[in-house]
């Protein structure tokens, strides 16, 4: 940078990218901290116990997608949402019997992942900074299409699993 501005240019530039990078990097280690603090509550047992006696194996599928979105809104980071949705459900895929093949049940938490952007996700503030949108507009645009790729996906995993469960 220094070869293509001076100094006194250049100070402005990376006074705001290394804030705005600081800014996601919080968020992210939040989110981690947060995924972290949601695996020591032990849900995988309590989750399990409940879906041996009610759950159906598509109603496994929609629960997946479920706990992962609602870990996804509440911690912002789609890879910790996803890593802690597979703690919580690994005991329920190992244990049961599954109609179709486990892979499913991956794909529901990566549909689940997509859910529900908003100020908490650093992709998020990395999406409406690189564009230039607004708060508002990233709202309206980017997290309204992530949210649609995950249902669609959603569609497709328990379509994919009643039709082709490559068992």
């Amino acid at each position: 940078l220094r070869r293509v501005v001076s100094g006194s240019q250049s100070l402005p530039l990376l006074s705001r990218a290394v804030a705005d990078a600081g800014t996601i990097i919080l968020l992210t280690c939040a989110g981690g901290a947060f995924g972290a603090a949601l695996q020591e509550l032990r849900l995988a047992e309590v989750i399990a116990d409940l879906s041996n006696d009610w759950m159906s194996p598509s109603g496994l599928l929609l629960a997946v997608f479920g706990v992962t979105a609602l870990i996804r809104f509440a911690q912002g980071s789609a890879t910790v949402a996803m890593i802690t949705a597979v703690a919580i459900v690994a005991p329920i895929v190992r244990d049961q019997a599954l109609p179709y093949h486990a892979v499913y049940v991956a794909l529901a938490i990566g549909c689940g992942a997509k859910l529900l952007p908003w100020m908490n996700d650093s992709g998020f503030w990395q999406v409406s900074t690189m564009t230039g949108m607004s708060v508002q507009q990233t709202l309206r645009t980017f997290s309204v299409v992530l949210t649609l790729m995950g249902f669609t996906g959603l569609i497709v995993v328990l379509v994919g699993a009643a039709w082709l469960p490559l068992r």
